[in-house]
């Protein structure tokens, strides 16, 4: 009996061995933590112009972030990049973010977010008057629902 147990327990282990072998995300490629400055583009519209890819006139935007270097990454949507599609007002700004490059790709999940303004870091958020909440969310206000409003100042020892 005890014999029965210790082979299925090491044929257990040899199968868990070759699927953790075979998954390509296993660690092999982490993820990278990035900071860039750029501009938040509509990645069809940049390769219609840069390489004259097709674009129909109705077209479904997909933002990207477009490096002050020239590199062109696209962007996750996520609770730190929602302002970036909902907000026209945070794509017209230069942005410096951090973000992790996921693996094998151009993509980024943005973890923080700041505006650039004459060279100065801003701080770029939310704010509702009424319940004195901050945000990075253009939503309506969680807790009165009232609409929040785009605040930028400049950086003050928060994070950067």
């Amino acid at each position: 009996m005890k014999a029965e147990r210790l082979v299925v327990m090491l044929v257990g282990l040899a199968c868990a061995t070759r699927v953790l072998a075979a998954d390509p995300t296993a660690n092999s490629n982490p993820v990278e933590l990035v900071q860039l400055e750029g501009h938040v583009v509509c990645l069809a519209e940049e390769m219609h112009q840069r390489h004259g890819t097709e674009l129909p006139t109705r077209h479904q935007h997909v933002w990207g972030f477009r490096t002050t270097n020239g590199m062109h990454y696209t962007l996750l949507e996520g609770k730190y990049s929602q302002a970036m599609f909902q907000d026209e007002r945070v794509r017209a700004k230069t942005l410096r973010i951090k973000a992790r490059l996921l693996p094998k790709s151009q993509v980024l999940e943005v973890t923080y977010f700041q505006s650039v303004k004459n060279g100065v870091p801003q701080n770029l958020y939310y704010y509702c008057e009424i319940c004195a909440i901050s945000t990075v969310s253009p939503e309506v206000c969680a807790c009165c629902q009232a609409p929040v409003e785009l605040v930028e100042k400049p950086l003050t020892g928060g994070p950067e």
